[in-house]
């Protein structure tokens, strides 16, 4: 008999069910995952907040701990409120000889004012977790007082909380070990997550919202525990827990005449995705760039400008020219050729992949680029000169980078294994593609690439997408024509499906 994996949260009991335990278990079932908990205190509150706590006694939390592991080594743990330090010990203890991802958040104090152990967490027990933990997640009030610095409301971290935070909590340990130092209760129009490294801080960026909600910091927790478990990175992790908490705030649940309590199964989009400005580029995100013309739908990459011509006698609208071997004038020969070719063909949409000095001098429609490129391209000389431009995106974290720059489409891939070259990222599959598209929706079109052969068009069209590139299923096909005939069938290219089925 095999055992189904599990996350567990260790962590206090909330009657009212808003925050701790019962959060972090509302959230892992909305993520498909099965929560086990251990409860190291007990809390009289409403959605008033806290008014009394009572911390476990140590013996049960000690023997619920090595029971629960006769079912299996957990997925990965996730530490929030400890209400005494012996329960500390035992915890540390536990964390220490697991294998798995572990996540603290550190809990201070609980709205009402009860503080469950703060002199505690201030000491060598807070050190033991801290160097055991793959992710620390305090808000902004929780790492001042841990670590004994000055409040800091706005703006990026000072050197001050950044040296304090490498020297104890990050040079000891891991070395992929990381920080996550939340915004929700600073000040401003943003509420910036601030992400720190042994070499790296990078802002995750959120529209703030007029009000907080219970439990919200449990919920961001819980989602990287279950990410960290599936062997996402940090920062992919914590894009996507400031996203579904964002979520969770703006539909928040009404409880009491109190705090509402956090949605742990709210449905995100476009308005919750954080953004991750590039190196210099400010909290603000950047211009929109020039939305579509038409629709993308069946979407071709192909080599060469015969290629291109091809496509649109056959009746494609959206074409991408990725020319991967020529430079120099033969370059912009097979560009030039491809896009004044696609301007006699009203409705086209001819994207140029990476060369995009090029598709500026010859005027073309669009370029796109993939994440790496965003840090060398010129992209305000892209914008001005009024070109589209696609963004490739694989990761949670790479769709925040993508927002920060206001596409005017995102690809998600890969969709399915790729044969052509190998990809450092999973597939996605269509289950979680269905799911990253509603993440961008309604404020850019979302383009499936990877892997996408015929048979599996109807099938990703299902999922809402605007559009599926693909390369293979045209390039390679023994009649390419033919292939091309029967994707439009499934999916016309152009804005007027009747002008699509027309052209076939």
């Amino acid at each position: 008999m095999t055992t189904t994996p599990y996350l567990l949260t260790i962590a206090g009991h909330d009657p009212a069910g808003g925050a701790g335990l019962a959060a972090d278990l509302a959230t892992w079932r909305a993520l498909g995952w099965r929560g086990a908990s251990i409860v190291t205190a007990m809390t009289a509150q409403n959605s008033y907040g806290a008014q009394a706590v009572q911390a476990a006694e140590v013996g049960i939390v000690r023997d619920s701990l090595r029971t629960l592991l006769a079912d299996g080594e957990p997925a990965a743990v996730k530490i929030g409120m400890i209400g005494h330090p012996a329960v500390a010990e035992e915890v540390a203890q536990f964390v220490e000889s697991r294998q798995c991802p572990v996540v603290w958040d550190p809990q201070l104090t609980l709205v009402g004012g009860a503080e469950p152990w703060t002199k505690a967490q201030g000491g060598g027990l807070a050190m033991r977790l801290a160097q055991r933990a793959d992710l620390i997640t305090p808000n902004r009030a929780e790492a001042s007082a841990l670590l004994d610095l000055p409040v800091w409301d706005m703006g990026p971290p000072p050197a001050a909380w950044v040296t304090a935070i490498r020297s104890r909590w990050l040079e000891a340990g891991a070395p992929h070990r990381t920080v996550v130092v939340k915004g929700g209760n600073a000040w401003g129009a943003h509420s910036t997550d601030w992400v720190i490294t042994r070499s790296t801080v990078l802002p995750l960026v959120s529209r703030r919202l007029p009000r907080s909600a219970q439990g919200s910091g449990c919920v961001h927790a819980s989602v990287c525990a279950a990410r960290l478990a599936e062997g996402w990175s940090v920062l992919d992790a914590a894009a996507e827990a400031q996203l579904r908490v964002h979520a969770g705030i703006d539909q928040a649940i009404a409880a009491g005449p109190g705090r509402p309590m956090t949605r742990t199964d709210a449905r995100a989009d476009s308005d919750d995705l954080p953004w991750q400005p590039l190196p210099g580029q400010s909290e603000e995100a950047s211009p929109d760039f020039a939305r579509l013309s038409g629709q993308i739908g069946f979407y071709p990459v192909v080599p060469d400008a015969d290629w291109v011509l091809r496509l649109l006698e056959w009746g494609v609208c959206t074409i991408q020219l990725r020319i991967k071997e020529l430079e120099g004038a033969a370059l912009r020969m097979q560009i030039r050729t491809a896009v004044q070719a696609a301007r006699e063909v009203p409705g086209t949409q001819l994207f140029i992949n990476d060369h995009w000095r090029e598709a500026i001098e010859v005027g073309a429609y669009g370029v796109h680029l993939g994440q790496d490129d965003v840090h060398t391209a010129d992209l305000p000389a892209i914008h001005v000169a009024g070109l589209r431009l696609g963004l490739s995106t694989h990761t949670p974290a790479e769709m925040a980078r993508a927002h920060a720059l206001r596409p005017s489409y995102i690809a998600l891939g890969p969709v399915f294994p790729t044969t052509l070259k190998a990809m450092p990222y999973r597939p996605l599959g269509l289950e979680r593609l269905a799911q990253w598209r509603q993440w961008l929706s309604p404020r850019y079109p979302a383009v499936a690439i990877g892997g996408i052969g015929l048979d599996q068009m109807a099938a990703v069209r299902a999922t809402g997408v605007s559009g599926a590139a693909v390369v293979s299923a045209v390039t390679q096909a023994v009649n390419p024509r033919l292939a091309v005939r029967e994707a439009l069938h499934v999916w016309p290219a152009c804005a007027d499906e009747a002008v699509a089925q027309a052209m076939v």
